[in-house]
């Protein structure tokens, strides 16, 4: 992927930066006037580069016309990209590459958790980061953060966020869902494709049953719906592109799905829509946060600041096609980020339900074991 140099600029001390450009800037775009105090940025402080990994393709292309790009030009720091695929593969790197091998990661929150309970994510100081009180209120505090809860500090950000929700074909589901129970709904049979992880199917099936996906109590009634729901099943699936190819051609007529690969398919004429049912949603959010050792955090946190910028956060949405984690009231909300699937008018996310990752990860194999004789008959 080829991206743009950065122009050099000249360092000064002490000059206002986020605080009176970012401001300005959003004023002159149309965006609600953001006031820092007397947020500083010390230009002198600010390192030449950066080292960024992300998740490539596309979606590294819009975090760098969005935010990573404007952010060069704006103070003159040179972001050194490189990509990795999943969590477990840029844990392995970070821990391996040893301190300050990597300044700045934008991981998935189920990648995080670990990353945190590993030791390998530098505390933020959010003195450096005004622009975190513009975050919603439910991402704030994450419960993906371990760090809040073990030392009350904070090490990511949120860049953007959205659901493991129901989509379905517009043609051949009537009444449009309003409920997971369509999941389980008889007429449907052989047209339904579910994820394959068996947390997945703990975390959906818990909030059908009304259950607190975090802190289960019938598990005989779970299990049995599962049962229930495989009988009904066309495929369990593991991979996004499969999920597409079976609803365009139509060997499925509703299953959970993600919003960015529904509105993908909706593109190429598609008859689907996507919904996150009234019981809720498990949600994911791309956390950016600093690894262990980084000798640059001061300029991480400068950037953290930066995208949370109300102007950076809108043109991130529209480009990544899910909502920022900003309070709707801080930005413009343009027609395009309205009409998100994932985007919650309110910012209270009431029914976008975060995963527990130390009750997962506590009891993921037992899950994993019942799930597979499940599918085997039992």
């Amino acid at each position: 992927m080829k991206r743009k140099r950065a122009h050099k600029m000249t360092r000064r001390t002490f000059i206002k930066g986020v605080g009176a450009m970012g401001a300005a800037s959003a004023i002159s775009m149309g965006f609600p006037a953001v006031i820092l105090g007397k947020n500083t940025v010390d230009r002198s402080k600010l390192a030449d580069t950066l080292s960024l990994s992300g998740y490539g393709g596309s979606w590294q292309e819009n975090l760098t016309k969005a935010v990573l790009e404007p952010f060069e030009k704006e103070y003159g720091v040179k972001i050194i990209q490189s990509s990795h695929g999943g969590e477990e593969e840029i844990l392995a790197k970070i821990r391996v590459g040893g301190e300050g091998a990597y300044d700045v990661i934008t991981i998935n929150e189920s990648g995080f958790y670990p990353g945190v309970m590993q030791g390998l994510f530098e505390p933020l100081n959010l003195d450096n980061i005004p622009n975190y009180n513009n975050i919603m209120k439910p991402l704030q505090k994450p419960i993906y953060d371990p760090g809040i809860l073990q030392d009350g500090k904070f090490r990511s950000v949120p860049s953007v966020f959205g659901t493991t929700a129901l989509t379905y074909n517009t043609e051949m589901v009537k009444p449009a869902p309003d409920s997971w129970a369509a999941c389980w709904d008889k007429k449907y049979a052989k047209k339904i494709a579910m994820n394959e992880l068996a947390w997945y199917r703990v975390f959906t099936t818990a909030l059908y049953l009304g259950e607190d996906p975090n802190n289960v109590k019938n598990w005989d009634a779970l299990w049995d719906a599962v049962r229930e729901q495989q009988k009904l099943v066309l495929k369990y699936w593991s991979a996004g592109m499969e999920m597409q190819q079976l609803f365009t051609n139509r060997e499925i007529y509703l299953g959970e799905f993600w919003s960015g690969r529904t509105l993908n398919l909706k593109d190429k004429g598609v008859p689907v829509e996507y919904v996150i049912p009234k019981e809720g949603a498990s949600t994911w959010v791309e956390a950016w946060g600093v690894p262990k050792g980084s000798k640059k955090k001061y300029t991480a946190e400068v950037l953290f600041n930066y995208l949370l910028q109300p102007e950076v956060g809108a043109r991130l949405s529209e480009l990544t096609k899910y909502p920022c984690g900003l309070k709707p009231s801080v930005y413009k909300v343009s027609d395009t980020i309205k009409n998100l699937p994932d985007f919650d008018p309110t910012g209270t996310l009431a029914k976008y339900k975060f995963v527990d990752y130390g009750y997962k990860e506590k009891h993921n194999v037992e899950w994993s074991e019942m799930f597979n004789q499940i599918k085997m008959g039992a």
